[in-house]
């Protein structure tokens, strides 16, 4: 099979990578002491992705899987790893193509101000991923970040949430880390219960010279328990470093 040039490959992971976790937004909440959530986007497709060189990009993930647990009323831990990725590259007559299992991640999340009057919480998440992947699925180095989330409620039951983030991302010639900043804000509101829907935006901006990626999307949420939910989202690409299109499904399980 024809290669493409590493740089291509490595900026491909990268918005791979950025695929989101449960609705993107991370909430600012943690797990209760003793208890666990599991967090899973079952599938999550990104179409025709524009790639450095004129070229598009497809991936897909399957089963990007965290699982965290409660420490104290302020603290949990966090592990995660997408459980395999499939990727595909055209570009000026050139294919690849590489799938299997990705790198690790460790996060922890400290709630550290919360505002009963206002419903207002907001939280700090550090990370690191290992690369302990299979193949171009993984990236090969050792990368970090840390991750800010806030939420509150809003009239008629309408919350809202943001979150800014700063990667240490490898950079797309293999040879030294860029900084990769990345906001995201989103609005939900429940119905009967059991339904609710939210609409989320989201932009990313790597200081390696990529183009800036940006989102706009909605989704529907399931309750089928207090423990067990589906989420089903769609994203659309407003710039020409994301993805045109990007569908993901995704459930919870707390327990």
């Amino acid at each position: 099979m024809k290669r493409i040039a590493p740089g291509i490959w490595l900026a491909g992971m990268v918005a791979l990578a950025t695929l989101a976790t449960a609705q993107v937004t991370e909430s600012p909440q943690t797990i209760a002491p003793g208890h666990f959530l599991l967090k899973m986007d079952v599938v999550s497709v990104a179409v025709d992705q524009d790639a450095p060189g004129g070229g598009h990009y497809t991936g897909v993930g399957v089963a990007r899987t965290f699982v965290s647990a409660g420490l104290t009323s302020d603290l949990d831990v966090q592990v995660g790893a997408q459980l395999f990725i499939d990727q595909k590259f055209t570009s000026n007559g050139l294919a690849d193509r590489s799938s299997g299992l990705s790198d690790i991640f460790f996060r922890t999340k400290y709630t550290f101000w919360r505002d009963e009057t206002t419903y207002t919480e907001m939280a700090v998440m550090p990370y690191v991923k290992i690369p302990t992947g299979t193949d171009k699925a993984r990236s090969k180095a050792w990368e970090g970040g840390l991750i800010v989330p806030w939420s509150t409620k809003l009239v008629g039951d309408v919350e809202a949430r943001a979150m800014a983030e700063v990667d240490y991302l490898r950079n797309a010639n293999d040879n030294g880390y860029d900084t990769n900043w990345y906001f995201s804000g989103a609005i939900s509101r429940d119905f009967l219960q059991r339904l609710g829907i939210y609409g989320e935006v989201t932009a990313a901006k790597s200081s390696g010279g990529l183009p800036w990626a940006g989102t706009f999307g909605g989704g529907a949420t399931l309750r089928l328990s207090a423990f067990f939910s589906w989420d089903f989202a769609v994203y659309r690409g407003i710039s020409s470093g994301a993805a045109k299109w990007n569908p993901v499904l995704r459930l919870n399980w707390r327990f």
